[in-house]
């Protein structure tokens, strides 16, 4: 359907007040986000600027679906780049491209993976876009089970009984996978995560210097083999 002037001059503000947002977020970090030094710096009252987004949090929320749907699209690109069934290469892509995106966009990651925004809860509305990026890794990694490609000891780990519960609760949410295959995927997930922030927020830097990528490429090798995908 054709948009009205109206309808595209109202879009072009509110990618104009989201760009302000994300360019206020780089200068002086996610804590410092306010509505009226956004709309100042447009030009525009205050109140104009609520007629877009009636506060703060609304902002946020629509800021984090944008940063959430940013990373998960970099991971399913890059992800889908490789054979479908070729179960290695895709885990890999998807680990590379997580942390890739964060140097590329670390105003971005900092915003869902970093510090809360003093204040805020997250919205409903943000939830599917959050749990897209995961599901990424945990379509790879159920793929690769239900083909018979992962093994080791790593598949035949006994989960606790209440663990395992949690993971089946789950399944309620569009995680539609046995419970090891959740578990992998989270694990998996919180490894390059970890070596993600360290690296964001300086503590690779000394004692790696420049090998910082070269450290996190051979951990993901290293993920692959204790999972045990082939």
């Amino acid at each position: 359907m054709t948009q009205t002037r109206r309808e595209r001059q109202r879009d072009a503000t509110r990618e104009e007040i989201t760009s302000t947002a994300w360019k206020q977020i780089a200068e002086q970090g996610v804590a410092s986000l306010s509505l009226r030094a956004i709309a100042r710096e447009m030009g525009m009252t205050a109140p104009g600027l609520y007629r877009y987004f009636p506060s703060r949090d609304d902002l946020v929320t629509i800021l984090i679906i944008e940063a959430f749907n940013s990373f998960s699209v970099t991971l399913e690109t890059s992800r889908d780049a490789c054979k479908p069934d070729d179960h290695v290469a895709r885990f890999r892509a998807i680990c590379k491209a997580y942390f890739q995106w964060a140097l590329s966009n670390p105003q971005k990651y900092a915003l869902i993976f970093g510090t809360p925004v003093p204040g805020y809860v997250l919205d409903n509305r943000a939830g599917p876009a959050a749990q897209r990026g995961f599901l990424a890794l945990q379509n790879v990694i159920g793929e690769a089970h239900a083909a018979g490609k992962i093994s080791g000891d790593a598949v035949t780990v006994r989960l606790p009984a209440t663990l395992k519960s949690q993971y089946e609760v789950l399944k309620k949410y569009g995680m539609p996978y046995v419970p090891i295959v959740t578990h992998l995927a989270l694990s998996a997930w919180s490894m390059i995560h970890g070596m993600t922030s360290l690296y964001l927020y300086g503590y690779f830097s000394g004692f790696l210097a420049d090998q910082s990528e070269s450290f996190v490429n051979l951990e993901i090798e290293k993920m692959i083999r204790s999972i045990g995908i082939e």
